[in-house]
C-alpha cells in the first residue's frame, strides 16, 4: 500500500493540476471512504476534469455541486471556470474569473488563468484571458 501524499502537498500544486490517472486512482483507493473534506474536493475535482474531459456534463454537474475546493475559494472558481471553458462557455468562465478578482484575488489571476488553459491546449480560452 503507498502512502497519501501530504494534503498540503496537494493543497500546494496549482488549481488545475491533477494526477495522472492511475495515481489519481491510487489516492482515491488509499484515502479510502471517509477522506478530509480538503481531499475529498480534491478527488472531486479529479473526477470532474476527467468527466469534462470526456464531455460528461451531468457527472461534471454533480461533483461541481458538491463542490470542488473550499466553498467560493479561489481554488474552487478557478476550477469551475475552467469546466465552463472545456465545455465552451468562455462567458460564464470570463464572469466566474472577474468575480474571483472581485471578491479578493490577485488582479493577475486572468492572465494566470490564460496560461493555464493555454497549457490545457484551450488556445481560444487563453487568448480571451490575456
Amino acid at each position: 500500500m503507498h502512502d497519501l501524499p501530504p494534503l498540503a502537498a496537494l493543497l500546494a500544486q496549482d488549481p488545475l493540476w491533477s494526477p495522472s490517472p492511475a495515481d489519481a486512482a491510487r489516492l482515491a483507493r488509499d484515502a479510502g471512504a471517509s477522506p478530509p473534506p480538503a481531499l475529498a474536493a480534491e478527488l472531486r475535482w479529479w473526477r470532474a476534469l476527467a468527466a469534462g474531459r470526456a464531455q460528461r456534463w451531468d457527472e461534471v454537474s454533480g461533483l461541481a455541486e458538491a463542490g470542488l475546493g473550499e466553498s467560493a475559494s479561489e481554488r474552487e472558481t478557478v476550477r469551475l471556470a475552467f469546466l465552463h471553458c472545456l465545455s465552451g462557455d468562455l462567458a460564464q468562465a470570463e464572469h466566474l474569473v472577474a468575480q474571483a478578482v472581485q471578491t479578493g484575488s490577485d488582479e493577475a489571476l486572468p492572465r494566470r488563468f490564460a496560461g493555464w488553459c493555454e497549457r490545457e491546449g484551450l488556445a481560444a480560452a487563453a487568448a480571451r484571458f490575456r
